[in-house]
């Protein structure tokens, strides 16, 4: 009960407190994924912030587990192909939606921070793509300044509590390459927090 009212009042007002950091990372999102063509995968779609960066040729899955966040995104989805599931994106029944060899992209933008296995999720993102598939990403990332990965380490687990499960030490950038996806593309840079921005392939 407490969970589905703290989920509302998060959805509520997303778009507002992410609005200035938007601002700084749209040119970013865009230049990642209007070019993208076939069928897409967006991890954790929230309030549909990448909706309007697809272009109208694609097959858009955006998969979110938060029903509140859903629905604020349905009104920018517009004329576009894009099918909201409201799942976790760990749940077994999205591989009854999701087939094996099936996706030519996935994006996971700021959410890799927040889902609670995401080991597991990138074992599923490596069986969803096709063996020439591309992992998107554009995540916050643990900090490679000493102090500030200390104060992050003390503060996590209070920033998890408000942020909806956002880990703020997530050595995301790592973990992708461990779980067997090759770099083809990837920069770091820092806005109050370090961001991580690549493109993926498969290790074959």
């Amino acid at each position: 009960m407490i969970k589905k009212l703290y989920r509302k009042i998060f959805a509520k007002f997303y778009d507002s407190f992410m609005t200035s950091f938007e601002a700084k990372i749209e040119d970013d999102r865009k230049n990642m994924l209007n070019k993208l063509n076939g069928v897409v995968l967006d991890v954790g779609s929230g309030t549909g912030i990448n909706f309007k960066f697809f272009n109208d040729q694609v097959k858009v899955f955006a998969v979110e587990p938060s029903k509140p966040m859903l629905n604020k995104s349905i009104p920018k989805i517009e004329n576009k192909n894009i099918e909201l599931i409201n799942l976790e994106i760990n749940n077994k029944k999205l591989h009854s939606i999701l087939k094996e060899n099936s996706l030519d992209a996935i994006i996971s933008t700021l959410v890799l921070c927040t889902i609670p296995n995401p080991e597991l999720a990138l074992e599923n993102f490596k069986k969803w793509l096709k063996p020439n598939g591309k992992l998107i990403v554009l995540e916050h990332i643990h900090s490679d300044k000493k102090i500030k990965a200390i104060v992050e380490n003390i503060v996590n687990p209070f920033w998890k509590i408000i942020g909806d499960g956002c880990n703020l030490n997530r050595h995301t950038d790592e973990l992708i390459k461990e779980k067997g996806f090759i770099a083809k593309e990837e920069s770091y840079f820092t806005l109050g927090m370090r961001i991580h921005k690549a493109e993926y392939s498969i290790k074959i």
